[in-house]
């Protein structure tokens, strides 16, 4: 896997990586998606709800660009995923 955030990878961020994931699911009932990655996708949208103008408000005042990178990060996540899955043959 060729993650370009490896240094993401300790079990502390993987922790909290899967609870946010976790609470995606319970919450929206998509599974594999971070809570950010939610709120960067409803933005998106013409008129987005009131939740995420406030959420992704505030995770991009702390850190530029915040939603937008968890939506590529979800997407490298799955493309990863996708990668191992397909590196061995079907029996």
């Amino acid at each position: 896997m060729n993650s370009a955030n490896s240094e993401n990878n300790g079990y502390a961020f993987l922790l909290v990586r899967a609870v946010d994931v976790l609470a995606c699911t319970w919450v929206w009932r998509q599974v594999d998606i971070t809570i950010s990655s939610m709120a960067g996708l409803e933005l998106r949208k013409a008129n987005p709800k009131r939740w995420a103008r406030i959420l992704g408000g505030a995770l991009n005042r702390l850190q530029a660009g915040h939603c937008e990178m968890a939506i590529a990060g979800d997407i490298e996540r799955c493309t990863d995923a996708l990668t191992v899955l397909h590196s061995v043959p079907p029996t």
